[in-house]
């Protein structure tokens, strides 16, 4: 059954409509549909005179095929997989002829399970594209996985590239070639092949061992891969090791030129060779992270551009480098026996093999498993795009099914748990100090505030689209909040998010501050925070990263983040106040959970041993050459997660010292303020640092970049002087 949804211009007369219906059911009309693919579906566009724009969504049902009577196309879709293309949920194609005929058994299963695992592990799907018994089959259970896996060696499979795809179908599998019997039962697609069946069914990326090229001696044998000529006519981002140098790189680079196809090196300038990182050629384009490449191929689909997008990632396993040398002495060797032409491939495969025993196996292997990670972002990072874009920049979440018979749940890749406070902030009139003990002439502001809120906020103008679990009275005060969340800030899904406590008023945090914007004091009504609800573990289970206050009760922290480091959530700490800094300090379970934590001073001295330090001795760590600080910070990562952990310590105008865990070595970065600041507000800018930090991240960027980014966003709220954090923070 053939699913349609058309979407028609606005605003749109019933007139028109009924003459869009009209044209769409003449044979004529549909031939002159052009056709191109969204994330999630399959469009075909058609423009009248007058430049309206029709739009057909055509996609593959859970239960088999995608087509209409006879004459359809089988593409039969494993249901998980389905579901998410339905839902925007990131989903990465797989080959599978790598599996059936590029390693060897078990080890070609053994990756197959590996591959699955680390895109699980980012919350991408896993869809291996194959063709069996004449249809074309999207995503492979465990069984038929382990049963493709022997098949080559049993003979049971066929390569399959696109030009095969036809006899194959209409001969329900048994594709007849030149020295073999017709009786294949698997098609083992491709490149080629698995770019145009991933297309169809409407996924975005593709992750590979390496592509075809350019064959050296193409200009006798005209020997150049149907890859190339895939990339050119069909939209999907291919992420591989690059091409191998057995290959003419530099020709199918300007092939690839040629046919208006992006070739980006991801995070490199050299374009790598496969098995090296180290080609000698300067990649045409490069990308340095998953946000870059999501962007540019939103772009291109706005463009309403045919191609793909080859993404190459450099493989830096050590066992390369000694297959890479195979591969010129075989060169050489070819060149001193004449061998030319389509005999060189061949040659070369056999005497690497020779050369090299398991080291091209392994390096091959390593260099898959490294692509599937970065796959797995740029996945992510296009379902997220597609979102924002679907709504105007603003909701970037999927949806997961509700475990509790309700409705689905919205998710993202970064959960806040934490306080939603009102805000009232006093400060002196300009050019008084503050005076104590008497009333004193100012300006009192009414704002959004709340730790968690305002992190939430600063992820959401930026673009990440979080969702905050927090709770408010259930009064005027509390609906405002939660509705200024959504309408003005990005935050998504506070209808399920957010707990209205009935019997308790909205939280208040009054703040006074003196005449150079610095706090003072505060007193904070913050009795509704204790009802704050724990995200649900199937919530927990397709995010990232989940950023925590310290507002709710400290077993409910400790539950919650017990919960996400099982769900495979990496936990951010903001310590929120020195009081709740030492009692959490003494928390040594909570502490093993924490990936990342954001304490100033004060609050970092307090984590370290439980205890309130005294003026005096926080007076002193400030003006030691940093010492204390470093001992403290020491002390603190000893205590959070055992392989790698961060500290962002905020110490002013003296900047951010980033303290480092990895394994057993502590490392530190001293990231200096900026100069001269305007400071008009200074209570959202650590929380700004926060937001800034982690959609970083998320992003791509490493912890040193992210702090610089965090900095400089953190200084836009320092001059806000009625808000805690800027509206003028936003995605570049």
């Amino acid at each position: 059954m053939l699913m349609l949804r058309l979407r028609l211009p606005s605003p749109c007369s019933s007139r028109m409509r009924a003459s869009l219906l009209s044209s769409l059911s003449s044979s004529s009309c549909r031939r002159r549909f052009l056709l191109s693919l969204s994330s999630s579906s399959k469009f075909l566009r058609h423009r009248d005179t007058t430049g309206s724009t029709a739009c057909i969504a055509i996609r593959a049902s859970s239960t088999g095929t995608a087509g209409t009577g006879s004459n359809s196309t089988p593409l039969q879709i494993l249901p998980e997989v389905s579901e998410a293309i339905r839902s925007n949920r990131p989903v990465v194609a797989l080959e599978s002829t790598i599996i059936a005929h590029g390693m060897p058994y078990p080890q070609n299963l053994d990756l197959s399970r590996d591959l699955a695992s680390i895109l699980r592990n980012k919350g991408v799907v896993p869809a291996t594209v194959a063709v069996k018994g004449g249809v074309c089959r999207i995503g492979l259970s465990e069984v038929e996985m382990a049963d493709l896996a022997v098949s080559g060696q049993e003979k049971r499979a066929g390569k399959c590239s696109t030009r095969d795809l036809p006899l194959l179908l209409a001969r329900n599998g048994k594709y007849k070639t030149v020295g073999s019997d017709g009786g294949h039962q698997w098609g083992a697609t491709t490149v080629a092949s698995t770019m145009k069946l991933a297309n169809l069914a409407g996924i975005s990326t593709f992750v590979t061992g390496g592509t075809g090229g350019v064959h050296r001696g193409a200009e006798t044998t005209l020997d150049i891969s149907a890859d190339l000529y895939e990339l050119a006519r069909t939209p999907v981002v291919v992420v591989s090791a690059g091409v191998k140098s057995i290959l003419d790189i530099k020709l199918t680079l300007e092939q690839l030129e040629t046919f208006g196809v992006p070739a980006m090196a991801y995070g490199t300038d050299e374009f790598p060779a496969f098995f090296s990182p180290n080609s000698g050629i300067d990649a045409p384009l490069r990308v340095d992270n998953a946000g870059d490449v999501a962007r540019a191929y939103w772009s291109s689909k706005e463009l309403d551009l045919p191609n793909g997008m080859l993404v190459a990632v450099p493989n830096n396993d050590p066992a390369g480098e000694s297959v890479e040398s195979a591969i010129h002495e075989a060169l050489v060797e070819a060149e001193a026996a004449n061998i030319a032409g389509r005999d060189v491939t061949p040659f070369i495969l056999e005497r690497v093999a020779d050369k090299t025993s398991g080291d091209s196996l392994r390096s091959n292997i390593a260099l898959v498993k490294k692509n599937a990670s970065v796959g797995a972002d740029i996945a992510t990072a296009i379902a997220v795009e597609s979102a924002a874009r679907a709504n105007k920049g603003r909701r970037q979440y999927f949806i997961a099914p509700s475990v509790r018979g309700g409705p689905p749940l919205p998710t993202s890749r970064v959960i806040v748990m934490g306080g939603a406070v009102i805000d009232l902030l006093a400060r002196p009139m300009e050019g008084h100090d503050l005076i104590m003990a008497t009333s004193n002439p100012g300006v009192v502001s009414e704002s959004d505030g709340g730790v968690g809120r305002n992190v939430a906020e600063a992820l959401g103008r930026l673009g990440a689209c979080p969702i905050l679990y927090t709770a408010v009275g259930s009064d005027s005060l509390g609906h405002a909040i939660v509705q200024r969340l959504e309408d003005e800030c990005g935050v998504v899904g506070t209808d399920t998010s957010v707990s209205f406590v009935s019997d308790m008023s909205t939280s208040t945090y009054l703040a006074v501050m003196n005449s150079v914007g610095d706090l003072h004091t505060a007193i904070a009504d913050m009795s509704a925070l204790s009802r704050i609800p724990i995200p649900p573990p199937e919530i927990l289970r397709e995010a990232d990263i989940l950023v925590m206050d310290a507002n709710a009760p400290v077993d409910t922290l400790v539950e919650a983040a017990h919960s996400a480091v099982h769900s495979g959530v990496k936990v951010f700490f903001e310590p929120t106040s020195v009081p709740k800094a030492a009692q959490l300090g003494r928390r040594k379970d909570f502490l093993s959970y924490l990936s990342y934590g954001f304490p100033n001073v004060d609050e970092l001295m307090a984590m370290a041993d439980g205890w309130i330090d005294t003026p005096e001795d926080l007076s002193e760590a400030l003006h030691d050459n940093m010492k204390t600080i470093k001992y403290a910070a020491e002390e603190l990562l000893e205590q959070m997660q055992p392989d790698k952990a961060h500290l962002v310590i905020t110490m002013g105008k003296e900047g951010v010292l980033l303290a480092s865990k990895l394994g057993s070595d502590v490392t530190y970065e001293h990231i200096e303020a900026a100069g001269r600041v305007d400071v008009q507000n200074s209570t959202g800018a650590g929380d700004t640092l926060c937001g800034a930090f982690v959609h970083a991240l998320l992003e791509g960027e490493d912890e040193t970049k992210a702090v610089r980014i965090g900095m400089d966003a953190a200084v836009k709220s320092l001059g806000c002087a009625d808000r805690a954090i800027s509206p003028d923070l936003r995605k570049e």
